[in-house]
């Protein structure tokens, strides 16, 4: 029997079948390779068995005529299978001398042939079964087990593998890419998430054949992800079609000589198919690399004409044409919420409420972190602010940046920059070319069309805060009322991360420049429930949890917590200016002095503010004061007791919430100052005028009062309230106190003519038959108030934060936003509709980009006969892309015609919504009537 091998490129290499006994032989006078400088065994043993392993095989040593065809007719077939014309050799060397038998001479091969035998002449060699005999002819006559041998020891090519072997191997290892870039999320939810991936999958991107595209966008944005989809259509056609190439998948760092080279050896051959190529992470090599490997994909699609490349990267890695490049979108929310929701379960998804935690769901890496960060925390209820500190930390951890001191030193300057201008850094005024080379490198910072930014928003907020930690930015002008929207989770980062010393210095500092900001931060910094470890001073004699009871020692404590607490409510009273004298009492402009008492555990204060002139200090110790004691309450404003706050930043909640308590009440009477002309005024002289007026013979109802007759009833309760310390009348369910009266007198003295006039024009349709009150105003008067309410309420709102809160500037969402128009609809209801109690108004208030902040604000409301009128009302609002802390006002209600106080209570309700949003009021009031 004979088996026949062909060597690429060679003649057939035919050989004869020796007896058993000649293989026999063999085995018995060789143990290991005949080949002088290999020492390969010819057999080893199964370590687990102890069982004999032959590996290897028998080859002829001359089967031609020197120099002449393979086959040499003159030998015999007995010469051919003789003993002396075959040797052992172990498999590797086998292959070779059949593949390339013209390095290997009949001559050579007997004389390491003989040295073989000479070598174990004393040696005792195998004697084999005659299964082993077979095993040895098999693997070296016979076609099958010598091609099953050869392809062993081959060098590996991709043509090794049949073509069904290859495609199911791109499959896997698409899939495998795909669970790779899931590392981050669950193993319970890896398969639901790819699932969710194939179902919302987005168009494919195009590459024509013979063309190069890039994807460009920054960390994170789901480059790899598009790329996979435009790979998979690929791998899908392939399948299919026999005529299109498997597609080919490297990363750009594994690309060691050309890219035409490693495309062919994953092919096998040249891709001279419809084949397309994916280059995954050019950013991650060099950028003369990155060029490089550019110009090699143009080479290549301009020489395989059939071939298209696609290349991912981050900005400015390489230079790439614009006919080249292909930008890759930011994900809506709605679809990173619906991932998140994936991900962690629809039950287990959080709220994100704020712009900055909304933004973590425009990319694929910022939602897989943050489930994964969620995962970890058990999905515990969080503040913004950890959130986003803790997915920067997690980001950066998992990056991990190769960069040297200056650079780390230039990314909390950039980050300075950028939220100092609102936007991306001119490159050229920043830094040397070479350090924005470096700060590229990072991948943290994108160079594009000359200037920088950072990759994520979120690095800007750490960065940002290392700066303010570092007073390399101050604090100050960050909190400051324009830029503190911007900077305000780089405060929170701030304090919540340094030591309990400089933290306090920074609420100083916050509390008296802006005490909007203040707040908020405060809020992200601190938790409700904070009980634990000491947080006032210890006395000068002893720590603050001696519990020793020494008399001598307790007015020292008592001092030392008063004062305490006294300097944080001074911060916040300088920060608040003149409203803060309508917060807590004042002498003179100073606030009232205090008398303190601590308890000896040093648990429980009580606390008192003095009238004038009770106390010579402004904090004194009074241990009468205790709840049974013999003082003197009408020395005191107020007597209140309260346990000793404790925690991180306690005594800044506290001083914080006693001051809120007082704002409560000015907002729920609407009383805060405004200035004699503001819409706001005029509607509470009318408000305080109609119902002081109420009683008498001249009705309530009329739109006219004569201002004789309101002077002359106001002088008469001025002269009263002079003789009490507070009075109140109360009528239809208002109450006027002493407070009013005063203010209604001043006003008066700016209110000229013989006759107060509402400020809303009257009814102007018979009031017969009328059920309701709309029906007594026609549509076109009803359009013409409502338009005037808004006006002045804008107004007033305006006025509101001008007088009351001018260092909260933009902290306050609503104010932030100016200068607005209004937009909307006033609907009327059907004249026949019996059940309509009043009209229905829709407005959105949207950002004027043609006024200025103090110009009269722009209102267009229109009558509309239908909801469907609306559509292209909230259509407007939903496209308006609202920036940071900005808050979008809305509404859609009821329209209640002939109330006082209209604008007021719209401006007080924008108002409230924005104090509560940081800080300065617990619940928003109700405003009614």
């Amino acid at each position: 029997m004979s088996s026949l091998i062909t060597s690429a490129g060679r003649s057939p290499i035919q050989h004869r079948k020796p007896t058993d006994s000649t293989v026999k032989e063999l085995y018995a006078t060789a143990l290991i390779c005949g080949i002088p400088d290999c020492r390969e065994p010819l057999y080893r043993e199964n370590p687990a068995t102890g069982a004999r392993v032959l590996n290897s095989r028998v080859a002829h040593i001359h089967a031609r005529s020197e120099g002449g065809p393979r086959w040499d007719p003159a030998m015999s077939e007995e010469d051919n299978r003789d003993f002396g014309n075959l040797i052992p050799l172990c498999e590797r060397h086998a292959y070779e001398i059949d593949a390339t038998p013209q390095h290997y001479p009949a001559g050579l091969l007997r004389s390491w042939k003989k040295m073989q035998i000479e070598a174990h002449s004393r040696a005792v060699g195998l004697t084999l079964s005659a299964d082993e005999v077979a095993e040895v002819t098999a693997a070296s006559f016979s076609m099958e087990g010598l091609i099953e041998r050869l392809t062993a020891v081959m060098p590996f090519s991709a043509r090794s593998r049949s073509r069904a072997e290859a495609l199911a191997l791109a499959s896997r290892s698409s899939q495998a890419r795909s669970v790779v870039r899931l590392r981050s999320t669950p193993a319970d939810r890896v398969g639901a998430a790819l699932a969710w991936k194939a179902q919302h999958a987005d168009p494919v991107v195009e590459v024509p054949a013979g063309a190069l595209r890039v994807l460009v966008a920054p960390m994170g944005a789901g480059k790899s992800e598009e790329a996979e989809r435009w790979w998979n259509e690929g791998l899908t056609q392939a399948w299919v079609d026999p005529q299109v190439a498997i597609p080919v998948w490297l990363d750009a760092r594994d690309v060691a000589t050309t890219l035409a080279g490693a495309v062919q050896d994953m092919l096998g051959g040249d891709p001279d198919q419809a084949c397309r190529i994916v280059v995954d992470n050019l950013d991650g090599v060099s950028p003369r690399e990155a060029d490089r490997l550019l110009d090699d994909a143009r080479r290549l699609v301009a020489t395989w004409s059939l071939a298209s490349v696609l290349v991912t990267t981050r900005p400015g890695a390489g230079h790439v044409d614009e006919k080249e490049r292909l930008d890759v979108a930011m994900w809506p929310v709605q679809r990173g919420w619906k991932l998140l929701e994936t991900v962690l379960g629809e039950d287990s998804a959080p709220s994100l409420g704020t712009p900055e935690a909304r933004q973590l769901l425009t990319g694929p890496l910022q939602v897989h972190a943050l489930a994964s960060h969620l995962r970890a925390g058990g999905n515990a209820r969080i503040s913004t602010r950890e959130l986003l500190s803790g997915l920067a930390r997690d980001i950066l951890e998992r990056e991990r940046p190769n960069a040297s001191r200056e650079v780390w030193a230039n990314l909390p300057r950039l980050a300075t920059q950028t939220l100092s201008q609102e936007g991306p850094v001119r490159a050229a005024d920043f830094a040397r070319t070479h350090v924005i080379w470096e700060l590229e490198e990072t991948g943290l910072v994108v160079h594009d069309n000359g200037h920088l930014r950072f990759a994520l928003p979120l690095f800007e907020q750490h960065f940002a805060a290392q700066a303010l930690q570092d007073e390399e930015a101050l604090i100050e002008t960050a909190a400051g009322s324009e830029l503190f929207p911007r900077w305000r989770y780089a405060i929170a980062f701030a304090v919540a991360t340094v030591a309990e010393e400089q933290a306090e210095e920074f609420l100083r500092r916050l509390a008296s420049i802006n005490p909007a900001a203040a707040s908020w931060v405060l809020a992200e910094s601190t938790q409700p429930d904070q009980n634990a470890g000491a947080a006032y001073p210890a006395s000068p004699d002893r720590p603050a949890t001696d519990n020793s009871g020494q008399h001598d020692a307790a007015p020292k404590q008592a001092l030392a917590v008063g004062g305490w607490l006294r300097e944080a409510t001074l911060c916040w009273l300088e920060g608040l200016g003149d409203v803060g004298k309508l917060l807590a009492p004042h002498h003179h402009g100073t606030l009232a002095p205090w008398a303190v008492f601590v308890s000896q555990g040093n648990e429980w204060v009580t606390l008192a503010e003095a009238h004038e002139g009770v106390l010579d200090a402004e904090l004194v110790v009074r241990p009468d004061l205790i709840p049974w004691g013999s003082v003197p309450r009408g020395d005191f404003h107020s007597i209140h007791g309260f346990a000793v706050p404790r925690g991180n930043l306690a005594r800044w909640v506290w001083s914080r919430n006693q001051l809120r308590e007082h704002l409560v009440d000015q907002m729920q009477n609407r009383t805060l100052p405004v200035d004699p002309s503001s819409p706001l005024a005029a509607e509470r002289v009318w408000f305080l005028a109609r119902h002081i007026m109420g009683n008498g013979a001249s009705g309530s109802n009329q739109s006219q009062i004569a201002l004789a007759n309101l002077r002359s009833v106001v002088e008469g309760r001025m002269a009263h309230i002079a003789t009490t310390v507070r009075s109140r009348w109360g009528w239809g369910g208002h109450t006027i106190d002493s407070s009013d009266i005063r203010w209604l007198h001043a006003q008066l003295q700016h209110v000229s003519g013989d006759v107060l006039t509402n400020p809303r024009p009257p009814a102007d349709l018979p009031s017969a038959s009328a059920r309701y009150t709309w029906q007594m105003y026609s549509p076109e008067l009803t359009l013409s108030i409502a338009r005037d309410v808004l006006h002045d309420a804008l107004v007033g709102y305006r006025d509101l934060v001008h007088r009351n809160f001018p260092r909260f500037g933009s902290a306050l969402g609503m104010y932030s936003a100016f200068p607005v128009r209004a937009e909307g609809f006033v609907i009327m209801p059907d004249p026949d509709d019996t059940s309509a109690d009043c009209a229905t108004i829709a407005y959105t208030l949207l950002p004027d980009t043609h006024s200025c902040a103090q110009d009269e604000p722009v209102v267009d409301l229109r009558l509309a006969r239908s909801t469907a009128d609306l559509s292209t009302l909230w259509d407007r609002r939903q496209g308006d892309t609202t920036p940071v802390f900005q808050r979008q006002v809305s509404h859609y209600g009821r329209l209640p015609t002939g109330q006082d106080r209209r604008a007021t209570n719209l401006a007080y309700r924008w108002l409230a919504e924005d104090l509560k949003a940081v800080g300065w009021l617990k619940h928003a009031p109700a405003y009614t009537d």
